[in-house]
């Protein structure tokens, strides 16, 4: 592979060629050119991603490299040996079920080109899927976090804003902050994200989606989501993490653990003003239609009433009518 290429795309795969496939054709139909990919395969069967590959054109071909885990070591470990076989002076990680605009490399390249942040994040849409007989098909989409405007320490802390898919940065980040959290099942591209962010500032890219984090709620087995599949490990996690910064923190004076556990709360305290306001909707709903079933009765009594006494008048006249002199 070219040295040259300042851009490394780090390619996670576990049997499941078909997106493998889907993945190499949206990185290979970027307009900007000077990239290599690195396929870490954490554990699946070598056959079907060497297929893949194998069918490539030549010309792409010669651009990606394929690093076989006998055994799965997971996520984070996965990311770390893709960016420790190359060279390149910009990272970023594209799962292989994720996708992109055919613009974020050369968008997010450019950025980095005129710019000092540590790395950029875009403006990025979630897209949901089913697989139907095999086939992957789009059920709908959504955007992600429509409302930021950039990417802070701030918000950060509370949850993570920025999706492996959406962030390009530079390698020079893993020499100084060191490479993602092996030990993390889940949560170690937020935890990355933190350490980033803790000293340098990350850009965001705003206007039309540049990329597509691809999910499949109902999806199980190796293709479902890990977000989906390990939901329960997503929270434990976040605790864990949001810990660990604390008691380092209070051993050594510092506050990020202390901020940390904050954030956590105000997004609990957060969580139950939206359920509160969702409670006095649904409160308003019942008194809106209590409202209008007594409007109902209180028309139809009217009605009825209306009704009686005009057949009573009309009674009445008959009897006057029949009354003989």
């Amino acid at each position: 592979m070219p040295a040259q290429d300042p851009v490394a795309v780090i390619v996670r795969t576990k049997n499941r060629p078909h997106f493998l496939q889907r993945a190499l054709q949206d990185i290979f139909d970027q307009t900007y050119r000077s990239f290599r990919v690195v396929i870490v395969n954490d554990g699946g069967s070598a056959g079907p991603v060497e297929n893949v590959v194998a069918g490539l054109p030549e010309t792409a071909r010669e651009r990606v490299a394929v690093l076989h885990n006998k055994q799965s070591l997971g996520m984070e470990a996965a990311s770390n040996s893709g960016v420790q076989s190359c060279d390149s002076e910009y990272i970023v990680i594209h799962d292989d079920d994720d996708l992109w605009h055919p613009e974020f490399l050369e968008r997010t390249v450019f950025y980095l080109n005129n710019s000092s942040d540590a790395g950029v994040v875009v403006r990025t849409q979630i897209r949901y899927e089913e697989i139907v007989d095999g086939q992957i098909l789009k059920t709908g989409s959504e955007p992600f976090w429509e409302g930021m405007q950039q990417i802070s320490l701030g918000d950060m802390l509370r949850i993570n804003r920025a999706v492996p898919i959406s962030f390009l940065y530079r390698r020079s980040l893993h020499e100084e902050l060191g490479y993602f959290n092996e030990s993390l099942p889940v949560c170690g591209d937020w935890e990355f994200n933190l350490r980033v962010l803790a000293r340098h500032r990350i850009g965001f890219l705003d206007g039309e989606p540049l990329a597509f984090w691809c999910q499949r709620p109902s999806t199980g087995g190796d293709e479902a989501n890990s977000l989906f599949a390990k939901a329960r490990d997503h929270e434990r996690f976040d605790r864990s993490i949001r810990d660990d910064y604390l008691r380092r923190d209070l051993s050594s004076g510092r506050d990020l653990g202390v901020l940390l556990q904050i954030s956590a709360m105000m997004a609990e305290q957060e969580q139950m003003l939206l359920e509160n306001r969702q409670q006095m909707v649904r409160m308003q709903e019942q008194l809106t239609d209590a409202t209008r079933r007594l409007e109902h009765i209180m028309m139809q009594r009217t009605s009825f009433l209306a009704r009686a006494g005009t057949a009573a008048a009309r009674l009445k006249g008959a009897f006057k009518g029949t009354r003989r002199p």
